[in-house]
């Protein structure tokens, strides 16, 4: 059985399905980055983050943050710092099974989400907003 890590934020940029291949391992993918350590710090302070699959309980993954990493210049970002959660769900899918995946990501207190690209000031991830990224991964047959 093949190891395949799903990045779930790349799975709803390319409309919230992926297909693998039959007898796939899925492991999960999804992380926060920002410009700088110290706001990638402020996040990991405040989230509180959860996997659902298939519908389950969410399964807490808080912690299962990586430490920040610096990512190389010409990437995400042009460079700026990431942390991450690699989480395998021990879900193995044969032809045809699809495993659908909901993270949640909340705040307990307000921290920067991104700069807007025209006015270049902050848009902020409050608290009692919390955000969902849904990807339904299917095997192919």
């Amino acid at each position: 059985m093949a190891e395949v890590i799903v990045s779930v934020a790349s799975c709803v940029e390319e409309g919230g399905e992926r297909t693998v291949p039959a007898g796939s391992r899925i492991v999960l993918r999804f992380g926060w980055a920002q410009k700088n350590r110290g706001q990638v710090q402020a996040f990991l302070n405040a989230q509180t983050s959860t996997i659902s699959l298939n519908g389950a309980a969410p399964i807490d993954v808080s912690d299962s943050y990586s430490p920040i990493e610096e990512l190389p210049d010409g990437g995400f970002l042009d460079g700026g710092f990431v942390s991450r959660v690699r989480h395998d769900t021990g879900v193995t899918l044969s032809a045809g099974e699809s495993l659908q995946v909901d993270v949640t990501v909340a705040v307990s207190h307000t921290v920067i989400d991104f700069f807007d690209e025209t006015t270049h000031k902050p848009v902020f991830f409050q608290p009692g907003d919390p955000f969902t990224l849904s990807c339904r991964i299917t095997a192919s047959a």
